[in-house]
């Protein structure tokens, strides 16, 4: 099943703070107006693809719309009164004229699927050739579209193509270059940037309150934009993870072997995907400053001791910038295939750090 009122059967894909949970958005003030005045100008387009990097906001956007569209009547803002029946409804995953499609949890091998399936779409199509429950709007949320399969795509495509009466569609899409120009030709485009460091630090302190104030700041550093990523950092222990890495790192290009199985066996068959996806985004993000800075000449902040003197170590060692981009796209790529496919994570991140210490003993050509 894909419909909402499913929703808190299983465990949540989006962990501890779902975007259902939201009550208010932070930033964005220009994609809300514009959705706003689409809304109560009754030139409402039945579907819109939220763009933008993972974790900025635009499922969190997704279900505030939905909230204020299903309460009925003009919007004056994406945060409708809480003692709204409504809203209620949309918080809880309850509401019966709102469908949920994301990745579905198997109860058998206690995992959430690779990707969303195609039955999903077509549940989602017969849902809505059904009349409202509430006898006003039906939305659905799609959360995203990167993760449907071509099937899936295409079942959304028909669906859109010739949208039922008083039907939204909002789909969250974090590579807007991968979607079918057919999709895109028929839907309005809402793009999110990355979010300044002020509103992570506001977001991180209105969800985790107890969070310390040097690692809440710090998660906004390192998140890059990403509310997303810093809750999960100050959530799931991204700290001591990211202190361990660059304890691997700085001992390149030897590298301390203790300390490299010690943190490759935090990704053993107990780790979390959350666990992972953390590591993953870490190393891509800490390759990423390294690049622009050698590149560039742009200052490396660190966050941890340590990080600056292995910094200046390669680059007083003239190491080329071309190995280090080519892990990166490494990183980016092997990490999507070894979540998708459940790949051994433990052998992906030995992999990654011998990669760093073969690129760190490379000279500029």
């Amino acid at each position: 099943m894909s419909s909402a009122e499913t929703i808190e059967e299983v465990p949540d894909i989006d962990g501890d703070n779902p975007p259902r949970l939201t009550r208010a958005l932070v930033g964005h003030h220009s994609q809300q107006e514009n959705f706003l005045s689409a809304f109560n100008g009754q030139r409402m387009p039945h579907a819109w693809l939220l763009t933008g990097p993972k974790g900025v906001g635009k499922a969190s956007f997704a279900y505030l719309a939905a909230r204020a569209v299903l309460t009925g009547g003009p919007i004056d803002a994406l945060s409708p009164a809480l003692e709204n029946s409504e809203a209620h409804l949309v918080e809880e995953g309850s509401h019966p004229d709102l469908f949920i499609l994301k990745r579905e949890y198997n109860q058998k091998t206690q995992k959430f699927r690779g990707d969303i399936p195609v039955d999903a779409a077509r549940d989602m199509k017969q849902s809505f050739n059904l009349s409202a429950g509430r006898g006003g709007w039906r939305v659905a949320i799609i959360d995203s579209i990167d993760d449907m399969n071509k099937n899936g795509v295409n079942a959304l495509l028909k669906l859109i193509e010739e949208p039922p009466e008083k039907c939204l569609f909002l789909i969250v899409c974090h590579n807007p270059g991968r979607v079918l120009d057919t999709i895109r030709s028929r839907c309005r485009m809402l793009a999110f940037n990355a979010l300044n460091e002020t509103d992570l630090q506001q977001i991180v302190h209105g969800r985790l309150e107890s969070s310390d104030p040097n690692e809440v700041a710090a998660s906004a550093f390192l998140a890059q934009g990403s509310a997303g990523y810093a809750l999960m950092l100050c959530a799931e222990g991204g700290f001591d993870l990211y202190r361990d890495m660059v304890g691997v790192l700085e001992t390149a290009p030897q590298l301390d072997v203790e300390k490299l199985h010690a943190l490759a066996g935090r990704f053993g068959t107990r780790a979390t995907p959350e666990q992972f996806s953390i590591f993953c985004f870490l190393l891509a993000g800490w390759l990423h400053r390294y690049v622009r800075c050698a590149a560039t000449g742009a200052d490396f902040q660190p966050v941890f001791e340590g990080e600056l003197a292995l910094v200046n170590r390669l680059l007083a060692a003239q190491i080329g910038v071309e190995p280090f981009v080519a892990l990166w796209e490494k990183v980016e790529r092997d990490s999507r295939s070894v979540a998708a496919l459940n790949l051994d994570k433990k052998q992906a991140v030995l992999e990654w750090m011998t990669g760093f210490a073969d690129a760190s003993r490379q000279k500029a050509g």
